[in-house]
């Protein structure tokens, strides 16, 4: 009877045999699991009151049963009555001095009062008797994290990890902690001894190649990769970062092959589809990337980087006019994002429509005012269409606001020399070589031609002696 009511619509046997009671008016008895059972139904309901007022009833027909008293005190917590909370959990203590779960739950409402390092005080005390100490040890890291404490945040995820390894909890916080503080070293040496200890960790053996992707150690984040993959190998989210090492190591081929891995059959993971089309995008592969960017704007149109990756394939193929409505879809989703503006600037420049770019140099500036090489962009854009005085205009405004950027005089220099204002290149050239002689080269590197030009080449001579 009960496992078809339950079969018939998921709610418990106890619950539907409780309302048909009470409803009847007829005296109601259950045992403690079964009340425990009801409330529990009511607390996922949400429905707090009707819990608590069950818990009541409960409490008269199991007078003094410490379940029934815990399970009232979490649930005044819950409905903002700690003080009587707590209260409640003094009388079961003086019953049961040596339950964890009394600890365990004053430590709870302590740590939802704000109150860390009481709510520590009673964790400490649940963890000698408790069934899973290693979870215990996680809540008191969680509450050394609310105070700030770090290092005694990763002690105790470390003690939790002594007890068991397989605490996955404990490993993504650490891996959470040491990330939020940029601790890259530390993290390497704490994942890496985890290992040692227990070398069938496949989250510890992830969470080291995610360390050492952090570090910029990209082949040895793979080979801990593969490590993890050797333990599991349809471990869904060490096949997606094999792929993002795999890239950033510009191995895309390989990269392309371990995201799709990440894929489950039936899985539609927008971000997946844009990292592949990244990856055939800087492969040269237009028409592939533009495929992947693609599917990943249908799946979730709000990824800004998959229609400017698009924007930019479509250029790259000729499609210009197509190319600027993608990349204006991707503008309108993140319109002060300095390298989108950037990127239509150049398209616009491209297509000979020097106002429009400039309008678009303007806009990245004004995003990102302190970015010099934007506005050295700009100016070499506007130097390659011969607008001049534009030109100028621009890497004065550079020098004033970059006084020390000897990159900036040097440009200036280069510009003047290109229109034959030898005198004025030759100040700007020589102040350059003041600041940083060694980044002369780059005057050649830009503009080649100027190579042949003998008044600036025997004045870098010169300075070099």
């Amino acid at each position: 009877m009960s496992s078809n009511l339950n079969d018939i619509n998921d709610i418990p046997w106890q619950v539907q045999r409780f309302n048909e009671m009470f409803n009847q008016e007829q005296s109601i008895y259950f045992d403690v699991d079964d009340f425990e059972e009801i409330i529990d139904h009511y607390v996922i309901a949400g429905e707090f009151r009707k819990a608590l007022q069950i818990s009541d009833y409960a409490f008269r027909v199991h007078n003094g049963s410490i379940p029934l008293m815990l399970k009232k005190a979490q649930l005044l917590a819950s409905t903002k009555k700690e003080d009587k909370a707590l209260e409640l959990l003094k009388a079961v203590e003086a019953l049961e001095p040596d339950n964890s779960d009394v600890f365990l739950t004053k430590g709870a409402i302590y740590s939802q009062l704000k109150h860390y390092e009481k709510a520590i005080e009673e964790y400490n005390k649940a963890v000698h008797n408790a069934d899973e100490p290693d979870y215990i040890y996680c809540n008191i890291a969680f509450e050394y994290e609310n105070m700030g404490n770090f290092d005694k945040t990763i002690e105790y995820l470390s003690k939790a990890l002594d007890l068991n390894p397989e605490n996955d909890l404990a490993i993504y916080e650490a891996a959470y902690c040491f990330d939020l503080l940029s601790l890259t070293e530390e993290s390497i040496n704490f994942f890496s001894k985890l290992i040692d200890r227990h070398p069938y960790s496949i989250e510890a053996w992830f969470n080291l190649g995610v360390s050492y992707i952090n570090a910029e150690l990209y082949e040895k984040a793979q080979e801990s990769f593969e490590f993890a993959l050797a333990i599991e190998p349809d471990h869904t989210p060490t096949w997606f970062h094999m792929g993002y090492a795999l890239s950033l190591n510009e191995n895309f081929k390989d990269a392309i092959h371990a995201y799709k891995q990440s894929m489950d059959n039936d899985e539609g993971d927008a971000m997946k589809y844009y990292y592949i089309g990244e990856c055939y995008e800087k492969m040269e592969d237009y028409v592939n990337a533009r495929l992947y960017y693609k599917k990943a704007t249908r799946l979730q149109a709000d990824i800004p980087d998959a229609w400017i990756g698009m924007g930019v394939c479509e250029h790259e193929l000729g499609n210009t006019s197509i190319a600027l409505e993608y990349l204006h879809r991707g503008i309108d989703l993140e319109p002060d994002n300095t390298g989108y503006l950037c990127i239509l600037a150049d398209i616009y420049m491209a297509r000979d429509n020097i106002e429009e770019g400039a309008n678009y140099f303007e806009k990245a500036i004004e995003s990102s005012p302190d970015e010099e090489i934007i506005r050295i962009d700009y100016a070499d854009a506007m130097a390659d269409k011969k607008e001049w005085v534009a030109t100028e205009s621009i890497m004065l405004e550079t020098i004033e606001k970059f006084p020390k950027s000897a990159i900036a005089c040097y440009r200036m220099a280069a510009y003047l020399y290109l229109q034959g204002k030898n005198k004025e290149a030759s100040y700007f050239l020589e102040e350059a070589m003041m600041m940083d002689y060694e980044k002369h080269p780059s005057v050649f590197e830009q503009f080649p031609q100027l190579k042949d030009n003998q008044e600036l080449t025997s004045l870098i001579q010169y300075y070099g002696q």
